[in-house]
């Protein structure tokens, strides 16, 4: 890592490990079913300080000397060279909707609890719990699993043995969003919705009718209070295509140019690499804007991006969001074009939600914000936290950012907020040596 990023490590906001969702697939059932701790790594007291403590003073005392330094770099030739790079497209994109027939998947399974001799006398007790469950394909989140079949998102239902699952797990209720994927003859699972899945079991054979397929896996874990837990888990697992249930990929044409007036650059022929790399082109997404239109990272082409992952309660963020127009002006009067793309989260506490269009105006508004400001759902967290952890040690906390070069090739990225001179510094010396 760079000496100049070390100081950002001094304001960012915390947020829950990656390995709370189950990324690692033998963790993968244990997480699904054990889930409910990621959501108090969510709320944790760093988090809340982090956001409590700094927001208001940042938002406040910021937001306007950044909307009014920024007017007066709209003059001269530099400004006008991003201008004619940064121009709003007037068309949509030649081409059909591209429709998709989407996947439903179902499942039931059983859980078979067993506890060692330790582990009874500390009052652990052997039970089962069954749990079905029916999910609808979604089309809009590759990047949960790039090399997948298809993704689905829907309802797990407990139907037999809550008593059992909540006196290990703690409570839970009957019924909560889970994210089920299908990769060649792997199962892949996680007890949340917009979350990376993790292989969780194989099975022979296809289903694509809706007949029923054979499922099992087993796992053992230490417990807290002492002994050992072993889990088995039997049952079956299908789908089908619905062809009554039609999606439109969001990754077709576009019919029409963005309302927001943004620029539609992409070439055409860019091919996004998982996971995100240093020097190779950033995976490509589709994330609403404040005029309700799905927006292409490429067609940012041309640009510098820096990619900001932030939370509207993340008091860094606020920082940086408030300084962002000033920097930006910075960097145009002397003709180098960036787009500085907020991507938004539901809030520390709900880092894979995706946040409703009144968040993401009052982002705006408080900022006097003019770059796009996205509605994130899923897609920093699928990709940053892998990132920044190879490429500068960092765990994953809020903001993160990663500046993306105008041939969409990732440059570098960090964790963290000071100020945006270090952004500026690998900005610019990427600049000079094109």
């Amino acid at each position: 890592m760079s000496p100049t990023m070390r100081p950002l490590r001094l304001l960012f906001c915390l947020a829950l490990p990656l390995s709370a969702l189950g990324c690692a697939s033998k963790d993968a059932d244990e997480a699904a079913d054990g889930g409910d701790g990621a959501d108090g790594a969510a709320d944790g007291g760093a988090a809340d300080g982090a956001g409590d403590g700094t927001s208001d003073g940042a938002g406040d005392g910021a937001s306007d000397g950044a909307g009014d330094g920024g007017e007066g770099g709209d003059d001269g030739a530099g400004a006008a060279a991003v201008d004619a790079i940064q121009a709003a497209c007037t068309t949509g994109e030649a081409g059909e909707p591209v429709l998709v027939e989407a996947a439903r998947l179902s499942a039931e399974v059983t859980w078979t609890l067993t506890f060692d001799d330790e582990a009874v006398a500390a009052g652990l007790a052997d039970c089962t719990y069954t749990r079905t469950y029916d999910g609808l394909q979604r089309v809009d989140v590759p990047h949960l699993c790039p090399d997948c079949d298809f993704i689905v998102e829907g309802t797990a239902t407990m139907t037999d043995g809550l008593d059992c699952y909540e006196a290990i797990f703690g409570a839970s209720g009957p019924t909560r969003v889970e994210t089920w994927a299908i990769r060649g003859e792997e199962l892949l699972r996680t007890g949340a919705a917009q979350a990376t899945p993790a292989v969780l079991a194989t099975f022979a054979g296809s289903s694509g009718d809706g007949s029923p397929l054979d499922v099992a896996w087993e796992s053992d874990s230490a417990m807290t209070v002492g002994g050992n837990m072993h889990l088995e888990a039997v049952g079956t697992i299908g789908w089908a295509q619905d062809a009554e249930t039609v999606l439109v990929d969001p990754f077709g044409p576009r019919a029409e140019p963005y309302a927001c007036g943004w620029e539609c650059n992409d070439p055409g022929d860019l091919v996004g690499v998982f996971p995100m790399t240093v020097g190779e082109v950033s995976p490509d997404f589709r994330l609403a804007d404040s005029c309700g239109q799905d927006v292409s990272l490429w067609d940012f082409y041309g640009s510098y991006v820096v990619l900001d992952a932030a939370q509207s309660d993340c008091g860094p963020c606020r920082a940086m969001a408030a300084e962002s127009e000033a920097f930006k002006q910075e960097l145009r009067v002397d003709g180098i074009p960036v787009r500085l793309v907020s991507v938004l989260g539901n809030g520390l506490g709900d880092v894979l939600g995706t946040p409703d269009s009144a968040v993401v105006d009052r982002w705006i508004e408080n900022y006097s914000l003019t770059e796009p400001v996205l509605a994130d759902k899923g897609w920093t967290y699928a990709l940053f936290p892998e990132f920044m952890e190879s490429s500068t040690g960092e765990e994953m906390g809020y903001p993160a950012w990663v500046v993306i070069g105008p041939d969409m090739r990732v440059i570098e990225g960090n964790v963290g907020f000071s100020d945006w001179s270090a952004v500026g510094d690998i900005i610019r010396a990427d600049w000079a040596d094109r």
